[in-house]
């Protein structure tokens, strides 16, 4: 655990070079939620922010934006979403003040912008203060010049759209991530072969956060390996934090598309303990990053999960690549 890995690392030569910011919460009582990850391609010359707010239902309100940056800029504001760090690997502050796309359903996002009907989204204005307070040390998987570390917190503030004002309180996760980041199967590791369409699922990615009040988190990555997705990440369970081990997600999906619904999660704490956990997506955020021969989609879906009588919340997020 450093207080300089919560500040900009030196820039690396890699045109792929990225630094990221990343949090997010679910409200148990209400079920809103938010993700929040800003990005610095220092080498490619832009900073951007992506910030999404889960409003209950099916509804989500969206944001993006993005500025140019050289690779002295350590300003984390890009549009309407700002970063303060009030103590390192203890307390930050994220705020959004700005235009947003109020949508009624968050899953039209996987259709294609010309085939989605008149009227998609409403134009809004969002405006968000949450505060977020640690409630772990840092968990890394990797540090030095390329890096990533997890921790779990709580979150309380209050959001207000389209004349609608929430006040919110809930577990999320925060992460912070520099080195080289591709997007794309190939270089994300894994033994896998990408869909030929949006019609397949086969995620080659999956990511988990997890919170079950403040009793317990779970933290973990998965990748294909040899047509399973296996990986590994952490747990805290009653003040304790250990690894996570021997994890596999099965998962099913809508009829038709790539978009998840259920999974269980079957893993091993370093202690030997076997751990289920079993999950229901009650809201998804198709985000889709643009490639050279096609895209890749990262779909994030804000799920309700059972670990024997514990009931918690979080994100279940799913990487696809969808090929013309």
């Amino acid at each position: 655990m450093s207080e300089h890995d919560e500040h900009p690392h030196p820039v690396g030569d890699d045109p792929a070079w990225s630094e990221s910011y990343y949090f997010n919460f679910v409200d148990p009582d209400t079920k809103i939620g938010m993700f929040t990850r800003m990005g610095f391609r220092a080498n490619d010359g832009w900073a951007d922010g992506l910030h999404v707010v889960y409003l209950g239902g099916d509804r989500i309100a969206f944001t993006y934006a993005r500025r140019k940056i050289d690779k002295t800029d350590q300003d984390l504001t890009v549009g309407g979403l700002s970063l303060k760090m009030n103590a390192a690997h203890k307390n930050w502050q994220i705020a959004y003040d700005g235009p947003a796309q109020d949508i009624a359903d968050g899953a039209i996002l996987v259709t294609p912008s010309k085939e989605r009907p008149e009227g998609w989204f409403t134009p809004a204005t969002l405006k968000m203060q949450i505060d977020f307070e640690t409630l772990t040390a840092p968990h890394y998987a990797g540090s030095g010049r390329t890096g990533h570390f997890e921790q779990t917190g709580r979150a309380t503030g209050q959001i207000e759209i389209g004349g609608d004002v929430f006040d919110v309180s809930g577990y999320g996760v925060r992460d912070k991530s520099w080195g080289p980041r591709s997007w794309t199967a190939r270089e994300m590791g894994g033994n896998t072969k990408s869909p030929a369409a949006a019609t397949e699922p086969s995620p080659f990615v999956t990511w988990f956060s997890i919170n079950f009040g403040d009793t317990a988190a779970i933290g973990c990555s998965c990748f294909l390996t040899d047509g399973v997705m296996r990986g590994e990440g952490w747990i805290h369970k009653h003040g304790k934090l250990e690894d996570l081990n021997d994890i596999v997600i099965e998962s099913t999906y809508q009829p038709t598309g790539i978009l998840h619904e259920t999974l269980r999660m079957t893993a091993v704490t370093a202690a030997g303990e076997k751990i289920v956990i079993d999950g229901n997506v009650l809201t998804i955020c198709p985000t889709k990053i643009p490639m050279k021969n096609g895209a890749t989609f990262v779909n994030e879906g804000l799920a309700e999960f059972t670990m024997g009588d514990l009931k918690g919340h979080g994100i279940a997020e799913y990487w696809h690549m969808v090929t013309r």
